[in-house]
Formats: C-alpha cells, structure tokens, sequence
C-alpha cells in the first residue's frame, strides 16, 4: 500500500495542483519557497489533523483575492485528496484493505482493477477544511462590507475557531471519523529544525513493544523493589516511625489497615532508555546534546527509521535532510536511504522466487513498507539520486493574468518517452554536484562551455542586472559542448525561463577555400541550435553569434576588435610569452604589418604557425573587392588567431578577464580588464530577455 498521488487544492500556495508519487523514494526539490515543506505538510496532515488548528494562513490568499465578491458569500475551503493504492494478495492475511474500506473506488463496472497476480485496490480519502453550516448566516453578516482583502482576512481570523478538518468519502460524500483515517499509515514526519528532543520517542516505542514481549519484566520490576528497599532501609524506618506516631492521631488509620512507607518499582522500563556519546579511545561519556547538530541529525533519522513497528505501512517525510551535514556525510545518508528502497525490492523479488518454489503465489507482506517522501536543496544528494525518484516543483507566478500556481513535475514521467532514453542516460553520467543546482532555480542559463559560465555573473553586472541574478537565483550551466537537448525536457511546462547560448560553428573554410563570408546569415538561418520541440516553449530562448563569430570567444574578441589594448590583452592571456614582445611590438592590429615583421618572431614554432594563419587569410584579404570585406577578413585573422590559442585555456582566459592583473602603461595601477570589455551582443540580448 502507498500514497499514489494527492491533489491539493488552495490551500497555501497551492491553488489546484496534482503531485504523483511512487512506491519508495520521492525526492521534491525546486527553488526556495515553491511549495517543498507544504507538500510534506499536505501529506503530514493525512494522519494528524488533531496537531495541525487551521489558520487564516493556510488558505490560498491569491485566491482570496480574486474571488473576495464569492467568499464574502460562500466561505472558503481547502480541499485534498488522497489517492491510496494497494496491491491485494488473496492467499493470506492482509489488513491493508481493512485500512481504508471506507475509502474504496470501483470502476464504472463495480469492479475493482486486476493485475496477473494481485488485486489493485484504489481508495480516495478527502480531507476538507471547512466551516461548520451553522455559523453560515454569521460569516456573511460579518462579510458581506468587506471590500478589501486585508479587512476580509482580519474578520476570517474571527470566524477560524469555527473551522475545522473533516475527512469524506468521495462517493458518498459522507463524513469519516477521524481515528478510520489515521490507522492507514504511520506517518512521521522530521522537520527541518531538528533538536536531540527528538531523538528517543520513536525508539522508545520500538523498545516498548520488544520489553512487552520480555518474559523476565514482572521478575525484574520485584528485584529492583528489593534492591530499592534495601538500599533505603532507613529512610522508610524513618518515615514509619513518624507515621506510626501521627496516623492514629489524624485518623489515617482505620480498622486493620495501616500506611506503610515503601520503595516500589512500577515505572516503565522504556522512559530509561537513552542515548550516550562515548568516546572510543578514552571511554568516558557525554550527553547527545553536546554533540554536532550534524551528528545528531542523522542520529534522529536513522531511529525514526529503522525502529519501525514490524508490518506497519509507514510515510517517512523528511525535511532537508542534509541541514547540518557535510556533503560527504549528505551522500552516505542518502545512499543508506536509497538502500532502504532496494532492500524492499530484493525481500519481494526472494518472496515470489519462494512462492514458486513452493507452488504458491506467496505472501506480498514486507518486514517494513517505507515510502520515502525527501525535501531537499542540495545538489550533493541529486547529484547521486536516481534521475526517476525526483519531483519538482515550481512556483509560477504571471501578474500580467494574475496568474499563481504550483507546477509539479515528475521527471520519471518526463523522460519516458522513446526519444529521451539518450538524454535520461546523459543526464545520469552528468548531473553533477555542480549542474544539479539548475533544479532549484527560477531560471536559468545553458552555455556551452567554461568561459561563457565563469564570464556570466561579471557580464550580468555590465548589463545592469546583477541584482536580478543574485535575487532569482538564476544558476548558469555549462552543458558540455552542444548536448542542450538532453537539459531542456526537464524546463517543459515548468515557467521556469531558459536561456541557452549556443555557438553557430560557421565554418569559414571549406576544402582550404575562403568562405564567402555572405553565407554567414544564411547559416544562421538554416542552422538549428536546439530540437524543433524545443524551439516552440515561450520560456526557452536560444541565442548565437551575429557579428561573423563562431564561438563566444572569437565572437568575444572580434566584438572588442576596435579597442587595441583590449583584444592585445586578450591574445596576451592565451599565447605562449615568446609570442608577447612581437604582440606589443606591433602598433596596429595590421595582418600586412605581422606578415611584414614575421622575422622578429624568435620561437620558430611559434614562428610557423603564425605564418601558416596568415597564409590562410592574406590571398582573399588583398584580392578583397571593397574596404569593408577586407577589414572582416583582417578582423576574422585575429579573432580566430586567438580562438585557435584559447581553445585549450578556456579558464586561464575567463579568470584572466576578472583578475586584476593589466595596466595601459608602466605608469598606471593594474586594473580589471573586464571593465574595457564590450559584451558580445548576442548575450546583451539573452540576458536582456532572461530580466523580464
């Protein structure tokens, strides 16, 4: 039995959202504040409604306040559905159908779904917060000249006592009692603030149930009695001495019966069980509070889940489990996590292979039925989680329609098609640490390499809006090249903007020939930079070079061509230092002045190879027809000088831009050459975009 799917609506910031789930792990993640925790809370409240008193603050308020004129009439509600399913096996014991019986769904038939082996049981339970009728014509009298949401939420405020959970049937529309509907699961739930006052109960509970089964507890209890009044021999001579004197006198004492003064043993035995941090080396002992919040941490996970009461069927929600941990220490939780999912798998796959053996369908009971539900931030555990356990949420918001909604997103679900087994593979070698922090952001920016990722945040500021990547967590991604089609089916129907910098890759060279460099915006037209299905979503954009570049470096370079101490740094940054005298020797960026000069080269190597680029080049720049192509030939020999040097130092080149390491002359302070850097165009545009 497992929770299936829940369906929430208004309450928080959910307005009408569907979250699916599976049996065993479901990790939720998304940026901050886009639903994780009132997710787990929604799940929380299936078992405890008694510990969860409503709020004004539970309603949806974007929904208040566009639909103030209807609930000044009709009070709100916060509707959630439960979606159970239970896998019945006729050929033993199984409670689980006695769990939720009056929650069962049939088919239009009045049958119930079967597989080749079980009976598929569904059950809906829904769960309402609801105004009780009889304050109905009280509400609206209250209501009805509240003409502004803040007014109308002061006076709910009032009227929240009258509120309260209530469960239904979905079919009879009948109300539940509660204690039918929080024997279905054990549901415990580990907040993010977790504190040591957390560590015992659950095992506790599990000590409790193993001391009930302890034959020897009555033997044990009357030893400790003996041992107690022996001990204490005197005092309880003391004390009858005294009592002896007044009992009669007050009348305490009546007839035969007298007060014995005694030392009794009747405590339960679990209350003195604890914890203790002791040193491994030296033997001496501390209290867990003095230890790490980390250490402590997973001490509360690991006793809330694995002392479970053998058979339960139990919803594990935990909140951040890495708050506290160190990423080493996040991923051996989570694997020891995952293990739990695996162990489950292997008991049934051992229990059907033992059926078989014995002629029997066998016994579908497991020791401990987990399902897992895990919020997290941390790229640490998605990096190292299965790409299938994960949901995400968004939190969309459109003022232009007013418009605020929770989007969820099982990324299983996503990357089922035939046509994403590549980019599901693709994704399970390279969501790393670092490109799992795309899963928490509002937006996000897909480069094809390392300078372009390093170089963002520094031409974000150029652009005037650093302040909007640092406030929206906008994560930039290097993607490896031009694998954008394997990144983007996880941002489909999300809202979440995705900007991708592709590279054209004009050639400029066909079969040692010169490309008309007229074709240049033919290519640009013809090229696709990302899937056909891709290129449709209004929150995906792709943009590329525009001013005869290739790559962002070369585009980079040719962009800042006008600028002699800019591109002369930029070549410096990426040349071998045998080549820098000639670099500053030369007063223009001249291709007939290098050819000129090639003698005062003295590296031979680096000799040659200059010369072979200018080879390439020189014959179409002095047979150009007009000025204008012959300077884009001259501009095209350097740029691609310099991207032919750069390709193999790509990082040495970003962190050469934002160091402060160039100076016009001898006579100046060294300053950063980021701030004479033009912004290529094509990325002015995309990040212009990426702000609205």
């Amino acid at each position: 039995m497992f929770l299936k799917k829940v369906h929430i609506k208004r309450f928080r910031n959910f307005d009408d959202t569907v979250v699916e789930f599976q049996d065993g792990i479901n990790i939720i993640i998304g940026p901050n504040n886009s639903g994780k925790s009132n997710l787990l809370k929604v799940i929380n409240l299936l078992d405890n409604i008694s510990e969860n008193i409503g709020s004004v603050h539970d309603f949806n308020k974007n929904d208040l306040h566009s639909n103030l004129e209807m609930y000044k009439k009709d009070p709100p509600s916060i509707e959630i559905y439960y979606h159970i399913q239970h896998s019945l096996r006729l050929d033993s014991f199984d409670d689980g159908i006695l769990r939720f019986r009056n929650f069962i769904v049939y088919n239009e038939d009045g049958n119930v779904l079967t597989d080749d082996e079980n009976y598929v049981i569904s059950a809906v339970v829904l769960l309402k917060y609801e105004l009780d009728p009889k304050y109905l014509n009280d509400y609206r009298d209250e209501m009805k000249s509240k003409d502004k949401l803040q007014d109308y939420l002061l006076s709910l405020e009032k009227f929240i006592v009258k509120f309260s959970w209530n469960y239904y049937n979905t079919t009879s529309h009948q109300s539940i009692k509660k204690n039918e509907v929080q024997n279905i699961f054990n549901i415990d739930y580990i907040p993010a603030d977790r504190t040591t006052d957390g560590l015992l109960p659950h095992t506790q509970r599990y000590v409790k149930k193993r001391l009930d089964m302890y034959d020897g507890k009555v033997d044990l209890r009357a030893n400790i009695t003996q041992l107690l009044g022996t001990s204490f021999a005197e005092i309880t001579e003391e004390m009858k001495q005294l009592i002896e004197i007044d009992q009669d006198k007050v009348g305490i004492k009546n007839g035969n019966n007298s007060l014995t003064p005694s030392f009794i043993y009747d405590s339960p035995f679990e209350r003195y069980f604890q914890y203790i941090l002791q040193d491994t080396s030296l033997g001496y002992e501390m209290p867990m509070k003095n230890n790490g919040l980390g250490y402590n941490n997973l001490v509360q996970i690991y006793n809330i889940i694995a002392f479970k009461i053998n058979n339960d069927y139990n919803l594990l929600l935990i909140e951040e489990p890495e708050a506290h941990l160190h990423p080493a220490m996040q991923y051996k939780l989570f694997r020891y996590l995952s293990a739990l999912k695996q162990a489950d798998e292997l008991s049934k796959k051992k229990e059907r292979e033992k059926a078989q053996e014995d002629g029997v369908r066998g016994d579908s009971g497991r020791i401990i039925k987990n399902q897992i539900f895990l919020t997290t931030h941390s790229p640490n555990i998605t990096a190292s989680a299965d790409i299938d356990d994960m949901i995400s949420l968004k939190y969309y918001r459109n003022s232009v329609v007013n418009e605020h909604k929770v989007v969820s997103d099982n990324l299983k679900n996503k990357y089922m098609k035939e046509e994403y087994k590549e980019s599901k593979a693709h994704l399970a070698k390279f969501l790393d640490v670092t490109r799992s922090d795309m899963l928490f952001a509002y937006k996000v920016i897909l480069v094809e390499g390392l300078a372009e990722k390093m170089l963002m945040s520094a031409f974000a500021s150029k652009c005037g809006i650093d302040y909007e990547i640092e406030s929206n967590h906008i994560s930039v991604v290097e993607v490896g090249g031009i694998n954008f089609d394997h990144f983007l089916p996880l941002f489909i129907n999300t809202g979440v903007k995705v900007l991708c910098f592709r590279d054209c890759d004009y050639k400029y060279f066909e079969d040692g020939k010169f490309n008309d460099l007229s074709l240049y915006q033919e290519h640009l037209t013809l090229m696709e930079p990302i899937s056909e299905e891709f290129l449709g979503n209004e929150n995906i954009l792709v943009k590329t070079q525009k001013k005869l570049g290739s790559t962002f470096e070369n585009e980079l370079f040719l962009e800042n061509f006008e600028n002699k101490f800019v591109v002369k740094r930029l070549l410096k940054f990426v040349s071998p230092n045998n080549l820098h005298p000639f670099i500053e020797g030369i007063e223009d960026m001249s291709i007939l002045d290098w050819k000129m000069n090639l003698d005062l080269i003295t590296h031979p190597k680096t000799r040659k190879k200059i010369s072979d680029y200018i080879e390439l080049y020189i014959h179409d720049y002095t047979n150009a027809d007009n000025e204008e192509l012959q300077q884009k030939i001259e501009k095209l020999f350097f740029a691609n000088l310099f991207l032919s040097y750069a390709k193999n130092k790509k990082g040495d080149l970003a962190l050469n831009i934002l160091s402060k390491n160039v100076q016009d002359d001898l006579n100046k302070e060294p300053k950063y050459l980021i701030n004479d850097l033009i912004v290529p165009e094509y990325i002015r545009e995309g990040l212009e975009w990426l702000r609205k």
